[in-house]
């Protein structure tokens, strides 16, 4: 079930938050009871016998959490917990990836929506309680509630704990709340449906066709595109997500600060998936030794870390590539006086590399990402122009949609424009949206096969 789905939109959400709302607010407990169930409902929607095994994950993460805090060898017990959860995860993700690397057959096996952002939750959630950062939770309600809540759990933010811990127990529900959380979802709806699936659509074409076929404007029109469509996408997926989060009562941390407008790949990482960036941060690279180590251990740790960042976003050699391409680009801001640079330059060396490093991503093998970059910078001879690829949908969702990629919002509120404004415009976007959705034109999320 996507949140653009007709069925999420117009059933699925309207009947959870009439239920929600008809429980008085003193019964949390009723509340949290009715939201898991619906959680886990909205979950087996699309994956059907799967939910049991991330419900019996759910119910062994419980209990080594809790002999963590009381064992007196915890660090054993976490060891054996994030094993256990990396074994789920490595066969039903990187299995059949192995297998087909060593030459041999590879076994049958089902990649569940989601189980990426659900095991990282989860080992956040184990090493905290380990460091004595939060403590178990006694109640199996609330924690089922903390990983299983419906609008993270397929495809994030990683919520941590400790930032839900109060929520979970009691919450506040105010109008202004519940208000913010329609008007965030409504725009991260627009993000999706408008923006993103346009782009899909030229982005998909572009990388259809063979790049020995390609013009370098067909190329660049293709990369931009998906650059453009994989922000929209996520960062709209992201808005949805803290916007229903608000309406029951949650607040989720941002996962996105316009990182396209980033001065160098650093920032970039402080911008983009924020949620993933610092879960790398906390519970590998600083547990690695960080920058402590001098500059040869700094660079492994961020090799290591960007390794296992590509690794976590797919079982494919695009992927590690494209981990692998944007840690040596870290390195070497710490090696080279880039900082130095007018800040211009330094946004537009950053956007280009990000850029280049999504053929990578979006490839299908590092030949067709190889043959894309071929095109790219003019090294084939092929005939099919930007003008060819470029629908008039695209171009102009490439002049609406560009600038939303730099912090408008902020602008505008800081330039003082009227409520009644900006309340117009949702209603607008909210009315777009619906055609678009009537129209049956939008297509899952990215980050649901992650």
């Amino acid at each position: 079930m996507y949140f653009q789905s007709p069925t999420f939109l117009h059933i699925f959400l309207p009947l959870v938050l009439l239920g929600y709302y008809l429980v008085p607010a003193a019964r949390t407990t009723l509340r949290n009871t009715g939201l898991f169930a619906a959680s886990v409902l909205f979950y087996a929607w699309g994956e059907r016998d799967y939910v049991l095994v991330l419900l019996g994950s759910l119910a062994v993460n419980y209990a080594y959490a809790r002999v963590i805090e009381r064992s007196a060898r915890p660090k054993l017990w976490l060891v054996g917990a994030v094993l256990a959860n990396l074994a789920l995860l490595g066969w039903l993700k990187y299995a059949a990836f192995l297998a087909t690397t060593i030459g041999i057959k590879p076994p049958r096996t089902h990649l569940p929506i989601g189980v990426s952002f659900f095991t990282f939750q989860a080992i956040s959630y184990l090493v905290d309680v380990y460091r004595r950062e939060v403590p178990a939770e006694r109640s199996f309600l609330r924690f089922g509630l903390y990983v299983f809540l419906f609008p993270h759990l397929i495809a994030g933010p990683i919520v941590r704990y400790a930032d839900l811990a109060a929520s979970l127990a009691t919450r506040d529900h105010t109008v202004e709340r519940f208000s913010d959380g329609v008007r965030r979802f409504t725009f991260g709806l627009a993000k999706k449906v408008l923006l993103a699936d346009t782009f899909a659509v030229v982005a998909d074409q572009v990388f259809r066709i063979p790049p020995a076929d390609l013009a370098p404007s067909a190329a660049w029109i293709g990369m931009v595109c998906y650059s453009l469509q994989i922000y929209f996408d996520f960062s709209g997926y992201s808005d949805m997500a803290i916007g229903l989060g608000k309406m029951f009562g949650f607040e989720f941390a941002e996962n996105f600060r316009h990182p396209y407008a980033a001065a160098s790949v650093t920032d970039f990482w402080r911008r983009w998936h924020i949620s993933l960036s610092s879960w790398f941060r906390d519970y590998v690279y600083i547990p690695l030794g960080g920058s402590r180590g001098g500059a040869f251990s700094t660079y492994r740790n961020l090799l290591i870390v960007f390794l296992l960042c590509g690794l976590w976003h797919g079982a494919n050699w695009t992927f590690v590539v494209w981990g692998l391409w944007h840690g040596l680009f870290l390195i070497a801001e710490r090696m080279l006086p880039i900082s130095r640079l007018p800040t211009l330059v330094t946004r537009l060396i950053t956007l280009f590399a990000v850029l280049l490093g999504w053929v990578f991503f979006r490839a299908q093998t590092l030949e067709q990402a190889g043959g894309i970059f071929a095109a790219l910078f003019g090294f084939t001879n092929g005939t099919y122009i930007a003008a060819d690829v470029l629908t008039n949908a695209g171009w102009l969702a490439l002049v609406a949609g560009a600038p939303f990629c730099l912090p408008l919002g902020a602008w505008l509120k800081a330039k003082g424009v009227p409520a009644p404004f900006l309340l117009a415009a949702q209603a607008v976007l909210l009315v777009l949206a619906a055609a678009a959705i009537a129209g049956n034109t939008y297509s899952a999320f990215i980050y649901f096969r992650f």
